[in-house]
């Protein structure tokens, strides 16, 4: 998405809800739903992310990317959410109509540094904490549930039809050039 500083009042909220809506969709994944390449669909809305992949990498570096996401954005329990979150979603967007222009400026900028921070994190895996991080600039103050289901089934075969390995066979027969990696395979090839 492109930030222009001329934007009118209606665009720039409109653009801040794309971004948080983004960043809600990122937080709210659950169980086997929440994989790595979910970051792909967020970092696509700053306009110098490169394009999400389509073509399939080599199976050991798709299981690699699956390993570092369940050691290192895997937790035991849920976060506990705190006294004064807005659990109401009607409700979350509610700052908005207080703001002034500058202040929705700022909000829209404060939201593409903090993708672009969660993008642009180099010489290590992403973590729970740069998740967390992320998720802070929303107003609601609600928190993820970074569980994930057991490592034979996340990781492995010991329930069919799901997991990091399964997802990737169900791509191998694909006859498209270009997949669509959020979603199981085969594609449609459209």
């Amino acid at each position: 998405m492109i930030f222009d500083q001329n934007m009118t009042r209606g665009k720039l909220s409109a653009a801040i809800k794309k971004f948080r809506q983004s960043i809600r969709y990122h937080r709210d994944q659950k169980g086997d739903d929440r994989c790595w390449l979910d970051d792909y669909k967020l970092w696509a809305l700053l306009e110098d992310t490169p394009p999400k992949p389509t073509a399939l990498p080599p199976h050991d570096e798709m299981m690699a990317r699956c390993r570092d996401f369940f050691t290192h954005r895997r937790a035991d329990a849920a976060d506990p959410i705190p006294a004064d979150a807005q659990a109401d979603s009607q409700k979350w967007d509610d700052d908005l109509e207080v703001m002034s222009e500058e202040s929705l400026r700022l909000e829209l900028d404060r939201l593409m540094k903090a993708i672009a921070a969660h993008r642009d994190m180099k010489g290590r895996p992403l973590t729970l904490e740069d998740d967390r991080t992320l998720y802070k600039v929303l107003p609601e103050k609600l928190t993820a549930d970074f569980r994930l289901p057991p490592e034979g089934e996340f990781l492995g075969e010991e329930k069919a039809n799901a997991g990091c390995p399964a997802f990737w066979r169900s791509h191998a027969s694909c006859p498209c050039k270009h997949h669509d990696i959020h979603h199981w395979g085969p594609c449609s090839c459209d």
